[in-house]
């Protein structure tokens, strides 16, 4: 995708210690199936250094449309399911709209 996306999602996790590993993997493989999904511009998956039981997703979807098929896709459904599996204590999401691009006009 090289349009600019309209809707960016931020969002965060926070799991049992010894269930840290099994969603690191999870979330590398949501990411590549999100990237492959059309309407993706962006995936990043973090994981917290001075908290490793922290993991952070930041997408860029193309709309809400796009983002809505990916959750509705069995691939999202299955990786959901096996998180439901873990111990996940917290998790926060929010999108945000993309109104307009600017070019940054930094000091240099």
């Amino acid at each position: 995708m090289t349009d600019i996306p309209a809707l960016l999602v931020d969002a965060a996790y926070r799991l049992h210690p010894d269930d840290a590993a099994a969603f690191r993997s999870l979330a590398l493989r949501m990411a590549d199936v999100a990237r492959r999904r059309d309407g993706c511009g962006f995936v990043k998956v973090t994981q917290d250094l001075l908290d490793p039981t922290t993991f952070r997703f930041f997408e860029g979807w193309r709309d809400r449309q796009a983002l809505e098929a990916h959750f509705g896709s069995d691939d999202f459904r299955k990786i959901t399911a096996d998180a439901g599996e873990l111990r996940i204590f917290e998790r926060s999401g929010d999108t945000y709209s993309v109104a307009a691009r600017a070019p940054l006009q930094a000091p240099s």
